[in-house]
């Protein structure tokens, strides 16, 4: 967290005052926000435990520490900030006071570190703004036009493959459907949010002198380096005579585009390139003085119908300097550091490669500078004249690591390719470092020519440093011969890819460099989660392994680091501030750990291979509510008038049961009790079950109904609530309650009628994956199925593995049999209890003589859990629609069944067969769906 010291800049006084407020702030279910947001909220933050994207707990507390700061603390400047949550600072430390004074608008800066899913941040808040903006939510507040600002090429290829899709690396062509505001996470479906998501993305070259501003919501996405304005004309000539506009400077361009509007969020991507006030000369920067200019421009021209002007910056080292001389922008809100971020597994982990020796050479002995000349003149230091031997043995320790790990995961199937990054003192050594490397070969005999290396340094010539910035691209291209990059320490240029493994760091002095610098461009995971799940429990055994101190049994989403031993204090120091990195030489270990190739054998085929209609249904669809008739439904048992006069009469005593004290008297007519306020519990209570949002994206559809129902025919003739005499009758709770049952009743039924629709007989097949990944030690041999090896999920005590062994593996009932993966993409389409559209994998597909089964084993613990039931039931109905389609070219019954079994019912029936345990794995989901039916709106 922050640093304590005396400097005006040396702590983050905002993110450390606002770090408790926020949690209880969450606590509370997000108090005082609109309407707006706190339906994305529970969007985006109520999400089932399995779903498979969903934010990480850092994104979700940087989301809701803006929004707070925004929609609670509500300040108009950043000095406002200062004052509601963190005065003292303002007053113990002028230069900050002072600086506060020059920004005139609300600005706020996201500490987050790379990897740890900044873009997925500003993507979410960029939503967040847009629909607040067009529900028309607390006018003047909100925003739907947007400035995305990045330091250069590499970051603003990043931001361009989140909003118009990633590119194809080979052809440079973008795939729309891949962009992240496509992704079911940052918005839900239908008219009220994805249908009206209409974002016009603008790039650096789309805008021109006198280009027509765009009517609606926009992005403009540039770097800052385009923000270059006019300087101030100080020769009378050119000012009278016009000289001084004959070139418009590019920032004059943008700064008259955006000026055009009332109200901008300025988005700055890797913040730390433009923040501060002076250059070395002296100077007003670019960003600064542009920021100025168009923050007046808006004043200026918009006057009282201005509306906000919001910056918001990104960054993962949002600071200058380093140790005792850092010093942190002042207006950090939220910090999220690079020690969380590896305690939490989001970036990989460090291993501090410690091979002491190659071939008889001691590194310990050897020097970690390069070879120079002698000084002439002056000079201190001579020219750089080649490497030394020390560099020369860290270059064949990395090279040596690369090439372990490429032969594994090569032996092993696993299809990704890992690279090494050198880090260089300068630019003339990393010029000796490639040709090194031009008289090296690889594992198999082959040069480390020029498709093999790649040097990038700002020495280049312009024209191949823009082709070289390009080639960093084949980084991340598994099929691309490149495995070494070379740069430099102080490169300005940044960039991060998944595939870099191995780092060797060539140092010039003992000078303190910032870990970041280090690692920061290897940091992001070559495994997520979410494309290699089979490895999920492997990477964290090996987490807890380097804890241990051991060296781990495998290298996924490990970056190794190879550093000269001088420099060991370095480590040393960051295990003091808490970090855990391995240490020692992995060179003897293996890098896959016991995970194995399981390939289908040909022979199995036949005879154990299983197919599935894989697109025999529409996706679930929420219910039209439009559907249902008020005219239908029954009415209240009892006249409204009398009801009304009983209920000016009544008063409620309430008693102590254990001691029969009358502890409370009270009326029905409480002084908060309206219509309106009857209609949002009412409807609230019918899209909610406790606190977990079910139909909130219909609440006001079903507000309408409930009105409808109430005013015209719940008690046989029309009514106005609107009265204060009427509206008490609802606050009755049996009145309540037969509205809510009846209406909760009515939607069950309409949901109930919802069932997968046949589309075209496509079908799948296990042997459509010929290989799967399985751990050795989490792995069952299989006799009847194509995989001689299925593995199983280690956690609950083996309970998926003795399904495995003792029944699949032993029932002679059971004719072929699979645990699924991923990518077998046997997919159930449902909507979870939040309406959220999920794709659901079942465990295992089991195949007898006379049905299909689809088989999901669940912990006792996780029985009831409500999505379950919704899973269950969106199962069902897969089955009873697959049973309809005949098998195509396929010996294998048309039946299909959906059974669920948990821990419980397995071990109190352990050694039934598999056809002994389908009626009780009948029973069990039979009375999962019962109970979800009876329970799914009782309150």
């Amino acid at each position: 967290m922050s640093k304590k010291g005396n400097q005006s800049f040396s702590q983050m006084y905002l993110a450390d005052a606002l770090e408790g407020e926020v949690r209880a702030w969450v606590e509370q279910g997000w108090p005082g926000v609109t309407k707006t947001t706190l339906e994305i909220f529970n969007y985006w933050f109520k999400r089932d435990e399995d779903a498979d994207e969903k934010f990480h707990p850092c994104q979700q507390r940087a989301i809701e520490t803006l929004v707070y700061c925004h929609e609670i603390l509500r300040a108009k400047t950043l000095q406002e900030v200062f004052e509601r949550v963190a005065p003292e600072s303002i007053y113990q430390h002028l230069p900050l006071k002072q600086e506060l004074e020059t920004i005139p608008f609300p600005k706020y800066a996201l500490k987050m570190a790379t990897g740890s899913g900044k873009t997925w941040v500003l993507a979410a808040l960029l939503v967040w703004q847009y629909f607040n903006k067009l529900n028309d939510e607390r006018p003047g507040n909100y925003s739907f036009r947007f400035l995305v600002v990045t330091p250069g090429h590499e970051v603003l290829n990043r931001l361009l493959d989140s909003f118009k899709g990633k590119r194809d690396l080979k052809t440079g062509t973008r795939r729309p459907e891949a962009s992240d505001y496509k992704r079911s996470l940052f918005m839900p479906e239908g008219s009220h949010w994805r249908d009206r998501f209409h974002l016009d993305i603008r790039e650096p070259d789309d805008i021109k002198p006198n280009t027509t501003p765009p009517d609606g919501p926009f992005v403009f996405i540039t770097n800052w380096q385009q923000f270059r304005l006019k300087p101030p004309t100080t020769n009378l000539w050119d000012k009278f005579t016009g000289a001084d506009v004959e070139e418009m400077p590019r920032g004059e361009v943008i700064a008259d585009f955006l000026s055009e509007y009332p109200d901008l969020v300025i988005m700055n991507d890797e913040a730390h390139h433009v923040h501060g006030k002076k250059s070395a000369a002296g100077e007003e920067l670019v960003w600064r003085q542009f920021m100025n200019v168009l923050y007046n421009r808006l004043k200026e021209g918009h006057k009282e119908g201005r509306g906000i002007f919001l910056q918001i910056d990104y960054s993962a080292t949002p600071f200058y300097g380093s140790a005792e001389k850092q010093e942190y922008f002042p207006h950090i809100i939220y910090d999220y550091d690079l020690l969380n971020a590896m305690k939490d597994m989001l970036v990989k982990q460090l291993f501090l490669e410690q091979r002491q020796a190659i071939a008889g050479e001691s590194l310990e002995e050897l020097d970690f500078r390069a070879e120079r000349y002698e000084p002439e003149g002056s000079h201190k230091r001579g020219e750089i004249k080649a490497l030394s031997a020390g560099q020369k043995l860290l270059l064949d320790i990395g090279r040596k690591k690369l090439e372990q790990l490429t032969v594994e995961f090569k032996k092993k199937g696993i299809n990704k390719k890992p690279v090494m990054m050198v880090l260089c003192e300068d630019t003339r050594v990393a010029d000796l470092t490639v040709e090194h490397f031009a008289r090296l070969t690889d594992e198999n005999g082959q040069y480390y020519d020029k498709n093999k290396v790649l040097v990038i340094h700002s020495d280049l010539p312009d024209k191949e440093l823009e082709k070289v910035r390009k080639d960093l691209d084949r980084i991340d291209m598994d099929d691309d011969p490149l495995r070494v990059v070379i740069s430099v320490l102080m490169l300005r240029e940044g960039f991060d890819k998944d595939n870099i493994c191995v780092t060797v760091v060539l140092r010039a002095t003992e000078a303190d460099l910032l870990l970041e610098q280090i690692v920061g461009r290897g940091l992001r995971l070559m495994f997520p989660s979410y494309e290699y799940p089979e490895l999920r429990d492997a990477k964290l055994e090996a987490y807890h392994e380097i804890r241990r101190k051991k060296n781990p049994s495998n290298s996924f989403d490990f970056l190794f680091v190879v550093e000269h031993p001088r420099f060991v204090e370095f480590y040393n120091k960051l295990r003091e501030r808490g970090y855990v990195f391995g240490t020692g030489d992995t060179s003897k270990e293996t890098s896959t750990g016991d995970i194995v190739p399981v390939d289908a054998i040909t022979t199995r085929i036949p005879p154990y291979d299983i197919a599935w209609p894989i697109q025999v249904f529409d996706e679930g669809r929420m219910p039209e509510l439009s559907q249902i008739n008020v005219t239908t439904l029954p009415k209240y048992q009892g006249d409204f008038n009398q009801l009304k006069n009983y209920l000016s009469k009544l008063i409620i005593q309430e008693t102590h049961v254990e001691t029969g004290a009358r502890t409370k008297t009270w009326r029905l007519d409480n002084s908060y009790f309206d219509y309106s306020f009857f209609l949002g519990q009412a409807s609230k209570a019918v899209s909610t079950r406790g606190k977990t949002s079910i139909l909130s994206a219909k609440q006001a559809e079903i507000a309408g109904i409930i009105d409808d129902y109430v005013s015209d025919y719940c008690f046989g003739e029309y009514i106005d609530f609107s009265s204060p005499e009427n509206y008490p009758v609802l606050n009755y709770q049996p009145v309540f309650d037969h509205i809510i049952e009846t209406i909760s009743r009515t939607i069950i039924k309409l949901i109930e009628g919802y069932k997968f629709e046949v589309k075209k007989g496509v079908w799948g097949k296990l042997s459509d994956v010929p290989r799967i990944m399985v751990r050795e030690s989490k792995s069952v041999e299989t006799e009847r199925s194509i995989y001689p090896k299925n593995g199983y999920q280690p956690r609950g005590g083996g309970f998926e593995r003795d399904f495995l062994q003792d029944v699949l593996n032993n029932s002679s009932d059971v004719l072929a049999f699979a645990k699924l993966d991923r990518r077998h993409k046997l997919e159930i389409t449902y909507r979870d209890e939040t309406g959220i559209l999920r794709k659901y994998e079942v465990d295992f597909i089991v195949k007898t003589p006379d049905k299909m089964y689809l088989v999901e084993t669940k912990a006792d613990k996780d029985i009831d859990n409500p999505n379950v039931a919704v899973k269950v039931q969106a199962a069902t109905a897969w089955c009873e629609q697959a049973s309809l389609v005949p098998p195509e070219g396929m010996e294998q019954p048309r039946g299909w069944e959906y059974l669920i079994l948990s821990e419980g019912l397995y071990k109190d029936n352990k050694g039934f067969s598999f056809e002994a345990l389908v009626p009780l794995c009948r029973g069990l989901r039979d009375n999962i769906v019962a109970k979800a039916k009876s329970q799914l709106f009782l309150f």
